[in-house]
C-alpha cells in the first residue's frame, strides 16, 4: 500500500469559489503539489478540472519537479456531462495516471433518471479508458439523494457497468446507514482505490454537511477528530490483501498551519502501510 495526498478540499474552493485569475489559481495548485511532496507523499490525487485549468504540460512539470506520481484523476459531474471523455483519457495517458474516479454530480429529483445517466456516461468513459489500460472507479457517495451511496445502490451501479470498480471511501457510507468495515469487506474484491477519510456527526445542520437516513448530519472532518476507527480499517485492508493506493482525503485542521497539518496526517498513516 502507498499513501497519496488527495487535495480535493483545497482544490474545490479554489476552482469554484476563488475569484482569482487562471495564473493565480495555477500558482495555488503548484503550492499544494509542492507541499504534498515536502510533507512526505509520493503520490497525489487531483481533480480533472484542476488539470484542465492548469494544463497537462504544466501539471506534468509540477509533478516531475517534485517526483510525484498522479495516482487518480477525479472527474466531477460525470453524469451531467461526459462530452470531454476523450480528453480526460488522453490527459491521464500523458500524465501516466492509471485511475479515473467518476463522480455523478448534482442529484436530480428522479433517482432512476440519474442512475440511468450514470450508467450511460460511466459506460462510455470506462470503455474508452480500458483501451489505454486505465481503470475507472466510482465512489460510495455521501449524498443520500445520489443513487450510489448504500451498499445495494453501489452494487447496482457496478453490476450495470462492466469494468467499473469501487473507490471505497472510509466514511461516505455512514449517511446511508451502512457500517465502515462490513461495507469494505463486502466490496473488497471490487475495490481498486481507497479514500481514507474521517467524518463527524452532528444533530444540527452545518455548511456542506450531508443529511443521513437517521436524520443526523455527516461532515468531513480532520483526521483523528471524527468517528472512523482507522486501526480497524487498516486491519481489514491487510486482511483482504489490499495492496494499492490509499488516498488521504485531507481536511484542514482549523487554525493549524497547512504544512504542519499535512505532515501531521502523513505521520498518522505512514507507519500503517
Amino acid at each position: 500500500m502507498e499513501l497519496s495526498m488527495m487535495t480535493f478540499m483545497l482544490e474545490f474552493p479554489l476552482l469554484f469559489f476563488h475569484q482569482g485569475t487562471r495564473e493565480e489559481k495555477a500558482k495555488e495548485v503548484e503550492s499544494f503539489i509542492d507541499l504534498t511532496a515536502k510533507t512526505g507523499y509520493k503520490n497525489i490525487d487531483l481533480i480533472w478540472q484542476t488539470v484542465k485549468l492548469v494544463g497537462t504540460e504544466e501539471i506534468k512539470r509540477m509533478l516531475d519537479k517534485n517526483a510525484l506520481k498522479l495516482s487518480c484523476v477525479i472527474c466531477m459531474d460525470v453524469a451531467g456531462d461526459i462530452e470531454g471523455a476523450d480528453g480526460i483519457v488522453e490527459a491521464c495517458e500523458y500524465l501516466n495516471c492509471r485511475k479515473i474516479m467518476l463522480v455523478p454530480g448534482v442529484p436530480t429529483e428522479d433517482r432512476k433518471e440519474l442512475f440511468d445517466l450514470m450508467v450511460r456516461n460511466y459506460t462510455k468513459i470506462v470503455n474508452l479508458a480500458a483501451q489505454k489500460g486505465i481503470i475507472c472507479v466510482c465512489e460510495d457517495d455521501p449524498n443520500i439523494k445520489v443513487p450510489c451511496g448504500s451498499r445495494e445502490e453501489v452494487e447496482a451501479v457496478l453490476n450495470a457497468v462492466p469494468g467499473l470498480y469501487l473507490v471505497y471511501d472510509s466514511a461516505n457510507m455512514l449517511p446511508s446507514g451502512d457500517e465502515v468495515i462490513p461495507y469494505y469487506e463486502y466490496f473488497a474484491d471490487r475495490t481498486a482505490h481507497v479514500h481514507v477519510k474521517d467524518m463527524a456527526v452532528t444533530d444540527t445542520p452545518e455548511q456542506f454537511a450531508n443529511p443521513g437516513v437517521d436524520h443526523r448530519f455527516y461532515l468531513n472532518a480532520p483526521h483523528g477528530t471524527g468517528i472512523v476507527d482507522f486501526d480497524a480499517l487498516f486491519e481489514a485492508l491487510r486482511r483482504h490483501g489490499y495492496n494499492d493506493t490509499l488516498a488521504i482525503e485531507f481536511v484542514p485542521m482549523p487554525g493549524m498551519d497547512l504544512e504542519e497539518d499535512m505532515k501531521r496526517v502523513y505521520d498518522m498513516f505512514a507507519g500503517r502501510v
